[in-house]
């Protein structure tokens, strides 16, 4: 049984639900000062309304009056700004209650560290935010940012802290004199060696490896189709919707509890051919 590393979902979540990490962390991706942490839940779920598609946050945090959500992504998931637009809705729904003026909803930042450019920008650090295309100095207040970093352009960052943490995250080696990267691979080291916990967390672990081996499948599919039919559209068609239906798949699982479910559609074609098509996917 392997080890699991900082990019292993359950191991992301057990980490960031340490105070000092999670701070430290948050502080290193967006640049911010963290003072007084009111709050940490991982693996939360949220659900906007009955029915609606839910959402699976890695580690949020209150601090501050702000909130934080930060995620790690290591395989493409249909469009990231898409998905970053729903996150942030089903926050802000979720933080106002009935009949509570707007000025009430915290500031929201989230933030995705991702193993590669998920979103196109070929850049390390991209920060997504609303401005004015008429007038670009011009500050409307709607108190939220989005922040995707690409850990694998690392050596494009200044030398500093968050360039330590992207590249451990892209290489696992920590550099010297660290603190928070020090703190980590300690607290993933005596994880690790807790036997009984590593082998609680496997099946969520093979989820997420079946569904990077099913966007791998998609995209050999896909080859062969566009081979056959000598057109490049049936690569991506095949990658890009064998990506999302798996994505899709196991966020809707985790979302409505059904851990037993997802575990098993990871390893069973036939039942995760059922559940594909109970949900329309």
């Amino acid at each position: 049984m392997r080890d699991l590393t900082f990019t292993d979902g359950p191991m992301f979540q057990h980490l960031m639900g340490n105070e000092e990490i999670c701070k430290g962390v948050v502080e290193r991706v967006l640049g911010l000062k963290v003072t007084e942490v009111e709050n940490i839940v991982t693996e939360q779920s949220i659900e906007p309304r009955l029915g609606s598609h839910g959402v699976r946050l890695d580690a949020m945090m209150a601090a501050d009056g702000r909130t934080y959500d930060v995620e790690v992504q290591t395989y493409q998931q249909g469009r990231l700004a898409r998905r970053l637009r729903y996150y942030q809705a089903s926050l802000d729904v979720t933080a106002l209650g009935k009949g509570r003026d707007y000025d009430l909803l915290p500031e929201t930042y989230v933030a995705f560290i991702c193993t590669g450019d998920f979103l196109g920008t070929k850049l390390p650090i991209s920060t997504l935010d609303i401005c004015c295309r008429e007038a670009l100095d011009f500050d409307c207040r709607h108190g939220f940012r989005w922040v995707i970093l690409d850990a694998s352009r690392w050596r494009e960052v200044a030398a500093g802290p968050l360039r330590d943490l992207l590249a451990f995250v892209d290489t696992g080696r920590a550099p010297g004199n660290d603190e928070l990267i020090d703190l980590i691979e300690s607290e993933m080291a005596e994880a690790n060696a807790n036997a009984r916990w590593k082998e609680s967390m496997m099946p969520f672990l093979t989820v997420e490896d079946d569904a990077r081996i099913q966007a791998r499948i998609s995209y050999e599919d896909g080859r062969s189709k566009g081979l056959a039919e000598g057109r490049s559209e049936g690569l991506a068609e095949g990658r890009s919707e064998g990506e999302a239906a798996m994505a899709a798949l196991m966020e809707r699982l985790f979302a409505e509890g059904r851990t037993e479910d997802a575990r098993r559609a990871a390893t069973d074609a036939g039942i995760r051919a059922r559940l594909l098509n109970e949900y329309g996917l």
